[in-house]
């Protein structure tokens, strides 16, 4: 049997577990998944919104980059890789980081690793944003899905 890669693109979230449901639901054999993380480094710009508390963000970046690593990195390997595991699935819990926040710059950071892997397909959720949150926060699967060149399947909150 062939060996296919799948890129399942996750964030801290329980609703992202739908997203692997699927990817294990409707391809069950013959698939090594890549459980992609993005993890942004927080810029103090978007962590402060006043310049009185700029310079205590500036000192404690590193702390705050360390406690976001440690949980993502917990909730990967205790939660997401153990589920993909328990079906039988070879799993790969990755966590890539990127300087920026945007929906952009995370998109784009999912969408380089499925090209970097060659991945047969990405397997994303959609989330349940409203029109507006999607016009101001933008949208990571709406990125990926106009950008990338590996082949996408959008997982609908319903699934």
């Amino acid at each position: 049997m062939v060996n296919k890669t799948l890129v399942i693109a996750v964030d801290n979230s329980k609703e992202c577990l739908k997203a692997l449901d699927f990817a294990l639901k409707n391809f069950p054999t013959g698939y090594t998944y890549h459980l992609v993380h993005i993890q942004p480094r927080p810029l103090a710009s978007s962590i402060v919104a006043s310049a009185a508390a700029a310079e205590f963000a500036y000192e404690n970046l590193a702390a705050v980059e360390k406690e976001q690593m440690e949980a993502t990195n917990k909730f990967m390997h205790e939660v997401f890789a153990p589920k993909a595991k328990s079906a039988g699935a070879e799993a790969f819990a990755v966590i890539v980081e990127t300087d920026g926040d945007s929906s952009s710059h995370i998109g784009k950071a999912v969408c380089e690793y499925a090209e970097k892997i060659k991945a047969d397909a990405l397997v994303m959720m959609r989330q349940n944003k409203t029109a507006v949150a999607r016009f101001f926060m933008g949208s990571v699967t709406r990125y990926c899905a106009v950008h990338s060149v590996t082949p996408i399947v959008i997982v609908p909150p319903t699934a």
